[in-house]
């Protein structure tokens, strides 16, 4: 899964050092916020990389341990990210409305997973892969607070889930039309972002 945190990084820049102080410390809780989810669903927040467009986060569910509903695992995680940053208070820099919104990718399938780097150095475990790609290409073309999911996620989790599908689309690194779906909620729950 990637997510992409629109607002809150690239505001920075345009704050007074009383807000960016406050900017610093919502955007603080909010990563807290999003850990603390995607830890009690059994995933994990790899890395956040911030960019002119927002902050990039990589979580990924299944590696190194495995369980049998990792899709609805990550599905529901996705739900409650999205739920989080819709769900944000107003925030106001240098006079100005921030629109804080995010983008949310979600893709299934192997990857590689290894600790790399340096022997005897520094080491981190990391995936890669085509599924990973994926991810990242759905969550560029997600609209604001949209979540989108490959096939092999919304057969995986239709049953508990909301998914509409879209059609497909051409995505970097594919010779073939994908075809992608809208993750709207869990079954019996009224979706914040969707149907």
């Amino acid at each position: 899964m990637f997510v992409n945190l629109i607002g809150l990084p690239e505001s920075v820049e345009k704050a007074s050092p009383q807000e960016e102080v406050n900017l610093v410390v919502g955007y603080s809780r909010v990563f807290a916020s999003i850990d603390a989810v995607v830890s009690a669903k059994g995933g994990v927040l790899q890395k956040v990389t911030a960019h002119l467009d927002g902050s990039d986060m990589l979580i990924y569910f299944g590696v190194p341990d495995a369980h049998t509903d990792d899709a609805s695992r990550a599905a529901s995680a996705a739900i409650a990210i999205r739920d989080i940053i819709a769900g944000l208070p107003l925030v106001i820099i240098a006079g100005e409305e921030v629109k804080v919104s995010c983008q949310i990718g979600l893709s299934r399938g192997p990857v590689f997973a290894a600790e790399v780097g340096e022997p005897r150095g520094r080491r981190e475990f990391n995936i890669l892969g085509d599924t990973v790609n994926t991810a990242a290409r759905l969550m560029s073309k997600a609209g604001e607070n949209q979540i989108l999911i490959g096939e092999r996620v919304c057969e995986s989790i239709e049953l508990n889930f909301i998914c509409e599908a879209l059609g497909s689309v051409a995505l970097k690194g594919k010779s073939a039309q994908t075809p992608i779906f809208a993750l709207h909620s869990a079954k019996g729950e009224k979706g914040k972002g969707g149907v």
